[in-house]
């Protein structure tokens, strides 16, 4: 457009040589040209508004019918379950929005949930008390599950109608367990009998392949790629073990330690405090990532590229940490209660966080407008969670002694309702839950 401030000087020009009618005729040239880009500009902020338009209609439509399912009783279940499939046609056709899958997916999951045997969908039972602690293990069908009952138990995530294999069990609470990196040991931490190591492959022998370290411990976790393992006792001491040779300790902290992560590229240790703080004990000394507001760090994780790290915190939020950087990248704020377990996705830029609110949250890590995808039907705290090793569910335990598994896609939720209904919306249900000026399609081929 600057070439219009320029009109001017061209036309005195020509008019100095007696030029008139050229003048004449490059101005109107020249205006006409303008005239048609600015329609044009106009046309395009028209279209892009229209398309604004379309997408929030489109975006209410949904958010309305999902609610409407979550409302309807669970003898409407069939209509139910149409109406929560036929809000996720209109998601998934339309331009994906920041808050336009908020209820969809919970209608979908309930939907299913009251098709199917509402008492059993999606959950697993093993444990008399809270779960509180769940591994994934090399087989990605595989998972363990710790209670407060004393027990360890392994799961077929594709059987899970079926009874788990008990390989552990005390008269103890059990605070976590862990897995090593070949799969072969789970390290069971107590509250008050220090650890048990427990072969996975030797169960059946004479000592049940069960290995005890008695000292009293606040925390521990295997090393990522080493056969050896890390403890804070009492004192707040760190020790290595696992080795017949003395390992020196890699320090001490003051504070009470809630979680510990360690990174498997140089083995920096993480460890959550009590009193707010994250503790690094690094190959080149001692450092500390600052809680200004002194709540407690409950989890701990690494990103599987180990470059994020982020904290779970008693105050009900999570900080995203870039470890290079040393820095909060940012502060997920979502949950009405403590976060009690944090997990990255194996793949994806999105990280999941539990809470004594009784929910699961998935975010994305790097866009805050987005907001999370809610798993929501624990009755009481959700104490752990975490991704299975493809990405595609989330395992939770809870205070209500259940295990549930999570598909994070909503397709597989949709596809599954047309599995069990043999009918559409008729064309009256169509014009009250879509609308009279929306064309009737199936939602059921």
């Amino acid at each position: 457009m600057i070439y219009y401030l320029y009109i001017p000087f061209i036309a005195r020009i020509l008019k100095t040589y007696r030029l008139y009618y050229f003048a004449i005729v490059l101005v109107l040239i020249c205006s006409q040209q303008g005239m048609t880009q600015s329609i044009d500009s106009l046309k395009d902020r028209i279209t892009s508004q229209q398309a604004l338009i379309e997408s929030l209609r489109y975006t209410e439509l949904v958010q309305s019918m999902s609610q409407r399912s979550l409302l309807m009783p669970s003898y409407q279940a069939e209509l139910k379950a149409l109406v929560a499939k036929q809000a996720y046609d209109f998601w998934k056709d339309s331009d994906e929005t920041y808050v336009s899958h908020l209820n969809m997916y919970l209608a979908l999951y309930y939907a299913n949930k009251y098709l199917d045997d509402e008492v059993s969908f999606n959950q697993a039972i093993g444990h008399s008390e809270s779960v509180v602690s769940i591994q994934f293990g090399n087989d990605p069908n595989i998972f363990y599950s710790a209670g407060s009952d004393g027990k360890v138990l392994r799961w077929n995530l594709s059987k899970l109608d079926e009874l788990p294999t008990v390989v552990y069990q005390g008269p103890h609470l059990i605070r976590s367990i862990d897995l090593s990196h070949d799969g072969k040991w789970i390290l069971v931490v107590t509250r008050d009998k220090g650890v048990a190591l427990v072969a996975l492959e030797d169960l059946l022998s004479e000592s049940g392949g069960v290995a005890f370290d008695p000292e009293p411990v606040q925390s521990a976790v295997f090393f990522p790629n080493e056969l050896k393992y890390l403890t804070v006792n009492d004192e707040g001491v760190l020790k290595i073990k696992g080795y017949a040779a003395d390992i020196p300790s890699p320090g001490t902290v003051q504070s009470r330690v809630n979680a510990l992560a360690i990174k498997p590229d140089n083995e920096d240790i993480y460890a959550g405090l009590q009193q707010g703080d994250v503790v690094i004990f690094g190959k080149d000394g001692v450092d500390q990532i600052e809680g200004k507001d002194h709540y407690a760090i409950n989890a701990l994780d690494i990103s599987s590229d180990q470059k994020l790290l982020i904290i779970g915190r008693e105050l009900g939020d999570a900080l995203i940490w870039d470890i290079e950087k040393k820095k909060v990248i940012r502060t997920i704020s979502g949950h009405q209660s403590a976060v009690t377990d944090v997990d990255f996705h194996p793949y994806e830029n999105t990280v999941l966080t539990a809470s004594r609110d009784g929910t699961v949250k998935i975010w994305d890590i790097h866009d805050p407008k987005k907001l999370p995808q809610v798993l929501d039907d624990h009755l009481s705290w959700v104490l752990t969670a975490s991704f299975d090793p493809s990405g595609n569910k989330v395992i939770s335990g809870s205070s209500d002694n259940f295990i549930r598994v999570w598909p994070i896609d909503p397709a597989v939720l949709a596809q599954r309702i047309c599995e069990m209904i043999d009918r559409n919306l008729t064309i009256e249900e169509w014009v009250e839950y879509v609308g009279p000026t929306i064309p009737y399609t199936k939602t059921c081929d």
